[in-house]
């Protein structure tokens, strides 16, 4: 019973540890016109599952994945985020807002079949530096490697339902609708500046 209960603290403390600025990734894109929330769930969860994916691996097979390689994911959200930026500028930025799973479309947004991809590059991104925490978390018994995994998905959907929370809960939903847009690229920015500082 403690050993199951310490594998499921080590698990939910990998994760959280690791994952606390993607809530803000997330409640960001929720309000983004550009993305349907269906494409963002999706996204998060292909994104993760590569990494937790890699993660496994490595940890298997004993590798070690360079610092400066996972670095160099961070051009993806520091590139989009200064298109953002660059749109905004030039007031190309789409009206945002607050978007249901399964009521009416209250505003358009663009569902383009990219959409979930983009947001898997950028799940990737921002937690390509995380990989040597779920690497050395997997490496301590392999042959918990699946429950880690299980557990890492159960926290994945909750992270997705608590960063979709805060966009429609009435202390952030307004200032996330009308500040959404400026926000947006300052997150991306900086999150994609903070994994490049790996490189130096």
């Amino acid at each position: 019973m403690n050993n199951a209960l310490g594998t499921v603290g080590l698990a939910v403390a990998a994760f959280a540890s690791t994952n606390l600025d993607d809530l803000l990734l997330l409640a960001a894109l929720f309000v983004d016109a550009e993305f349907s929330p269906q494409s963002i769930v999706v996204g998060q969860f292909v994104g993760m599952a590569l990494l937790v994916c890699l993660s496994a691996v490595a940890a298997l097979l004993t590798i070690i994945i360079p610092d400066r390689w996972l670095a160099l994911l961070g051009f993806a959200p520091l590139f989009l985020g200064v298109h953002r930026f660059w749109k905004l500028w030039r007031g190309q930025e789409p009206k945002q807002g607050t978007k249901d799973f399964f009521g009416p479309k209250q505003l358009h947004w663009q569902n383009r079949p990219s959409a979930w991809w983009t947001v898997t590059i950028l799940t990737i991104a921002n937690g390509g530096d995380n990989m040597s925490v779920y690497i050395s978390t997997f490496a301590v018994d392999r042959s918990l490697i699946p429950v880690y995994i299980l557990i890492f998905a159960c926290l994945t959907a909750i992270w997705c339902l608590f960063g979709y929370y805060l966009t429609h809960h009435p202390m952030f939903r307004q200032g996330m609708t009308k500040y959404g847009r400026i926000v947006i690229p300052f997150v991306l920015v900086g999150i994609g500046s903070k994994v490049l500082t790996h490189l130096f």
